[in-house]
């Protein structure tokens, strides 16, 4: 489906072309663009054949626009190598390589809004899986499947040793029984496609005995919590299997990422002045208070700052909202477990549209422009939740927090509070450009959805 996909964005970018450009040219200029039309097109699809990117998993996205740029940056030295040795066709291989860039990112956002509009809503394109081991990990596997659709794929049912989960159902998927289920039994077999192993304590000969039993050609092994930010490859030491572990090293990149915060909070905050000035109107016509809030956070080590925040509480907001805890434990409950609280009863009339919208958020690219958070980086924590952050904030206080960031376009508000810092860790220390392209292009489908908090 991708690949029919990009077919019909290249020949669309191939018609805009011809419809617009090559009416404009000499006859003999005309023969030479067409070429060139041709050529840069087709280039995309063939170079992206090359690196694997059709055969990739569905759920990947963040691996196909990895390859994408090396099969872009391939393109570009294929054509920009004859175009320094040949000086009569410059012309030729200077348009055939702004026609394949452009396709590259043309069918790069095509995949994008079609896996994320589109194929998440189809039950039948998410692969169904089993999951063996329902324990605590096994559960929170099966969570993140339903949670988060574009991975791909749908838990079906559990198979787990302990009896005692038996015909029971965990995190809203159905314990059919033990393993042997699957191989004794050609209906469980038949209810999914692959399986994941959800049991990091299996090692070496058992593991290997239970991938051999499973009837499926492929098999999925959870390694474990805690190792989602590491880079990992895969080695066959003469049949040991091995994983090669390591972290990324730091680079240019954040000078480079700072440069675009400041450049790009300060021409918003010019845009966005009339609306601001507008929305802080309401906020004063609504309620009694100021119009901004500006709220203690955590800014790594023992460094903090002044969060910037369009008000959307009522005044003395903590102490009412101690007083509701305190009275009504189902709510404290829900506190404890997301930090939030589904139904707010502290929140203005217009502060529920602007947490609605993200609005309330705008503020804080004034804490952008003067170097206090990113555009994109990890949760700005409150340092009463330092505690709970535990060891994991050595590494999310080694950057600013962000606007925005990967756990506000991962579910945001329906995470747990351990899955935020989870995803902060990983975000931390996989870092990159494709990485924030990616978060910034979710995030502008949020805010289009206005999906905020």
């Amino acid at each position: 489906m991708l690949a029919v996909s990009d077919g019909l964005v290249l020949a669309l970018l191939g018609w805009t072309f011809a419809s617009l450009v090559l009416p404009m040219t000499e006859p003999l200029a005309d023969d030479l663009a067409r070429r060139a039309l041709v050529t840069g097109l087709m280039l995309v699809p063939l170079v992206k054949s090359i690196f694997g990117i059709y055969s990739l998993g569905r759920c990947d996205l963040m691996e196909r626009g990895r390859r994408s740029l090396q099969g872009a940056l391939l393109c570009s030295a294929a054509l920009l190598v004859p175009y320094i040795a040949t000086e009569e066709m410059a012309a030729f291989f200077i348009l055939a390589l702004a026609l394949a860039l452009t396709g590259f990112v043309a069918t790069f956002l095509a995949d994008l809004l079609i896996v994320q509009s589109v194929l998440v809503g189809l039950p039948q394109w998410r692969t169904p899986v089993v999951i063996i081991g329902a324990g605590r990990q096994g559960a929170a596997l099966a969570e993140k499947l339903h949670r988060l659709p574009w991975l791909g794929m749908r838990p079906v049912c559990f198979f787990d040793e302990d009896e005692t989960l038996w015909h029971n159902t965990v995190a809203g998927v159905p314990v059919a029984g033990p393993v042997s289920l699957l191989k004794s039994s050609p209906a469980y077999a038949g209810l999914a496609h692959t399986a994941i192993i959800a049991e990091a304590g299996r090692t070496g000969a058992a593991l290997a005995d239970m991938v051999r039993q499973l009837p499926f050609r492929q098999v999925y092994c959870v390694v474990g919590e805690g190792t989602g930010g590491l880079e990992a490859q895969c080695h066959d030491f003469n049949g040991v299997l091995a994983l090669r572990l390591g972290k990324r090293q730091p680079s240019g990149y954040a000078t480079l990422r700072r440069a675009f915060d400041v450049a790009l909070s300060g021409m918003l905050l010019l845009m966005l002045a009339p609306l601001m000035g507008f929305i802080a109107l309401a906020i004063r016509l609504d309620s009694p208070g100021p119009a901004l809030f500006r709220q203690e956070r955590w800014a790594g080590g023992n460094r903090t700052f002044g969060c910037l925040k369009f008000r959307t509480m009522h005044l003395n907001a903590e102490a009412h909202l101690m007083r509701i805890l305190e009275s009504d434990p189902v709510l404290r409950a829900e506190y404890a477990t997301y930090h939030k609280l589904t139904v707010d009863p502290r929140i203005t009339r217009v502060g529920r549209l602007l947490r609605k919208t993200s609005l309330d958020e705008l503020p804080q690219l004034w804490n952008v422009l003067v170097g206090q958070m990113s555009l994109i980086g990890p949760r700005a924590y409150i340092p009463r939740e330092l505690p709970e952050v535990g060891e994991a904030a050595a590494v999310i206080g080694t950057v600013r927090p962000g606007l925005t960031g990967y756990w506000q376009v991962s579910g945001r508000h329906r995470t747990t509070f351990q899955e935020r810092v989870a995803m902060d860790v990983f975000y931390v220390q996989n870092t990159g450009l494709l990485f924030d392209l990616y978060i910034l292009v979710k995030t502008a489908f949020l805010l289009a959805k206005a999906d905020g908090s």
